[in-house]
């Protein structure tokens, strides 16, 4: 990719480190894509290896203040590089029509006379391929690395807008051994949406989110622990239509709709004579 470094400096003076870091990256991207990428804020915040939130502040920082930043059709472009990028496109295709017709043999005033002691025939070659470019090879260990790393910290994002709108407490801190465990989780949902299913899941069920007064012990690392989320995936939280019958904190029974796992757990704990398991 040809870099014009004069008009890039000229464009971008203003950016921090952390955003011309973006943009150069952003830029690579858009060269390796035909000139543009999709305008889709997850699949290029894993490109960056920035926070969903991160890039979306850097991307509105580009949109206001780069000159020829163009988000447009559903695609990000640079006006500069995608002239560029036609232009070069249009040498290589006419490199390569030119190649395709050289080599051809000069005129001889000698054509119909023989040759004699010759060793090699003014017949050549109409065309000569060019030769295919060397794979680029990835270090696919430091790229999955990089790419669960960006997909716990796009995790942990989408937990403090559920936690947001749910009460829940935020993460402040993403340490190795919670980033363990939600890669873990993450894993066992198959990807990111799964992991946004499972936040959904948890955002709708009362006993979950302390709507019905039962627990109000939900938090990130409750979620995060294998047995717990299987619990959530299986649908052992979801609000009960049945009504089904439980005993209340007056020692009353009565209809307590909502409670159904809350309850089973509650009572075969009682049962167990361990009385109501804390944490649950």
């Amino acid at each position: 990719m040809p870099m014009y470094w004069d008009a890039y400096l000229a464009d971008t003076t203003h950016l921090t480190t952390e955003e011309h870091g973006a943009y150069l990256l952003l830029l690579a991207a858009m060269w390796r894509r035909n000139g543009s990428v999709p305008d889709d804020d997850r699949d290029n915040a894993r490109i960056l290896g920035l926070t969903l939130g991160k890039w979306r502040k850097i991307k509105a920082r580009l949109t206001a203040t780069v000159s020829g930043f163009v988000i447009e059709n559903d695609a990000i472009s640079q006006e500069k590089l995608q002239k560029t990028w036609q232009n070069t496109q249009e040498k290589i295709s006419k490199n390569r029509s030119n190649g395709a017709k050289g080599g051809r043999a000069a005129a001889s005033k000698n054509n119909d006379l023989g040759q004699a002691n010759a060793k090699f025939s003014q017949e050549r070659i109409s065309s000569i391929p060019e030769p295919e470019p060397e794979p680029y090879i990835y270090d696919t260990k430091v790229s999955l690395v990089n790419q669960v790393k960006a997909d716990c910290e796009n995790a942990v994002s989408d937990w403090n807008q559920a936690a947001g709108d749910n009460g829940w407490p935020k993460v402040q801190r993403l340490t190795s051994a919670r980033s363990k465990q939600l890669a873990g989780r993450i894993k066992e949902a198959g990807g990111l949406g799964g992991w946004q299913a499972a936040l959904q899941k948890a955002g709708e069920s009362d006993f979950l989110c302390g709507r019905n007064g039962a627990w109000t012990g939900f938090c990130f690392d409750w979620l995060t622990k294998p047995a717990n989320f299987t619990k959530l995936m299986e649908g052992n939280y979801e609000n009960r239509t049945d009504n089904i019958t439980a005993i209340n904190g007056d020692g009353q029974r009565g209809g307590n709709e909502g409670q159904g796992a809350y309850e089973r757990e509650r009572l075969r704990g009682i049962a167990a004579g361990i009385g109501n398991p804390k944490g649950y």
